[in-house]
């Protein structure tokens, strides 16, 4: 089901960039293409400009093609306007006569090409010639007068403009280098956007999961905690249920000869109640909702209190309790929690001490943190399970925590109590195996 979420999430994620990268890259490109279009008809209007000519609509530049009424001069600029080749055309379609510095350019392939463009109906913009492309204008120029006859470019011409009047004007304009720039353009654009798409999808792969990751261990954990709990309540229930059969099943019996089930069925109910106040009370310290009020305490009245309490359980079973509580050790925090988290630290070392070893409680100041230590010598953690130990349910040994009559939920409560005090809990074996659990309040 998470990995259904994280794909939904991935692929609307990429949905959302790729519609932003296209629009943007989009952007670039008709912002360029503009650009470089009002830049070529700005220079073939100042070229059309100094000839005072009339320009033609799509119609008539057909029908001059087609039918030309006047003769033609053909003027062809490249794209930086630093060359310029000029050709006659006569009314009645004689071969292009020329005057040109750059035998790359054809002026009568050129014309051809221009005029079967004509005939066959197509939009005249552009024409493409062995490559390169040709924007043209078309404009009849009533008067050669404005037209200076003694350009040096016009050479043998001169004459022939002359003699006639009005003639038609063909500016043809090299714009090659532009359409290269704007296709050079486009395909950078495209290979970046498949570039960071691709990089972006990786990204949003990799953070995806290590967002969800989180989510996954509270999920496998919340179905851990169902699963445990489940199973942990049959077991008093089983009790209930077996003893509540055999009571049933003698009815004649005495109450006084059936009070070994009816003492089974409380022990039942008493072990039943005792996991539903942990299951509680850890769900309420993990609440995030949960209100902690703060005051300053006597933090060493509170540990002290709570290792005396716990005096006859060491003596009863013959452990060796000590305790290095330093005095009127002042704390920001909240009595009652650390006396809770006090209380299940201890008892828990107690637990699991064996006759004859050794269980130390110590409150210090150590480098501005106050830290709480509880210690038990002579039943080491292993290294592997450490990272466990504060799960719910976890057991170190199952069959001895039964007999103790422990359900795995005491070190995960001390541990919510303290996240809930905004400390942090931490358990270490050293080289002695003893173990050392730690709490640091800043």
């Amino acid at each position: 089901m998470l990995k259904k979420l994280r794909n939904k999430m991935l692929w609307f994620n990429m949905a959302l960039i790729s519609i932003i990268v296209l629009g943007a890259f989009t952007f670039i490109y008709i912002l360029n293409a503009t650009q470089i279009e009002n830049e070529i008809q700005s220079l073939i209007s100042q070229e059309a400009n100094t000839l005072a000519a009339v320009p033609l609509d799509e119609e008539e530049a057909r029908q001059s093609l087609t039918d030309p009424e006047y003769p033609m001069i053909l003027t062809i600029i490249n794209s930086t306007s630093d060359v310029r080749e000029i050709g006659l055309v006569d009314s009645d379609h004689v071969d292009v006569e020329t005057q040109s510095d750059d035998e790359g350019v054809d002026e009568s392939a050129l014309y051809t090409a221009l005029v079967d463009t004509a005939k066959q109906g197509e939009v005249l913009n552009e024409v493409k010639l062995n490559d390169r492309y040709w924007r043209y204008s078309l404009s009849l120029v009533d008067s050669f007068s404005h037209y200076s006859i003694n350009n040096e470019s016009m050479g043998m011409y001169s004459t022939s403009i002359n003699n006639y009047e009005p003639f038609y004007q063909v500016l043809f304009f090299d714009v090659t280098d532009y359409k290269t720039s704007l296709s050079n353009l486009r395909n950078t654009l495209l290979l970046i956007g498949v570039l960071a798409l691709a990089s972006i999808y990786i990204a949003s792969f990799y953070v995806a999961n290590r967002a969800l990751r989180p989510v996954e261990l509270a999920w496998r954990k919340q179905k851990e905690f169902v699963s445990n709990a489940s199973h942990e309540l049959k077991t008093p229930l089983a009790i209930i249920q077996v003893n509540a059969e055999v009571l049933a099943g003698s009815p004649e019996e005495t109450l006084e000869s059936q009070m070994k089930w009816l003492e089974n069925i409380q022990l039942g109910s008493e072990r039943m109640d005792e996991l539903v106040n942990s299951l509680l009370m850890l769900t309420k310290f993990e609440s995030a909702e949960q209100e902690v009020v703060r005051s300053v305490i006597d933090a060493s009245q509170v540990v002290q209190s709570v290792y005396q309490s716990m005096e006859a359980i060491a003596l009863e079973k013959g452990i060796d309790y000590q305790e290095q509580i330093t005095k009127q050790v002042r704390l920001e925090s909240n009595e009652q929690a650390l006396r809770q988290l006090t209380m299940i630290l201890v008892d828990n070392a107690l637990k699991y001490t064996p006759t004859g070893e050794t269980v130390t409680v110590a409150l210090v100041e150590r480098q501005r943190k106050t830290v709480l230590q509880v210690s038990n010598r002579g039943c080491p953690i292993p290294e592997e399970k450490i990272p466990y130990v504060f799960d719910r349910f976890y057991r170190g040994d199952p069959s001895r925590n039964h007999q103790d009559g422990g359900y795995g939920l005491g070190l995960a409560i001390a541990k919510a109590i303290t996240e809930m005090l905004q400390a942090q809990i931490s358990l270490t074996v050293d080289q002695d195996g003893v173990n050392h659990f730690e709490v640091s309040f800043h």
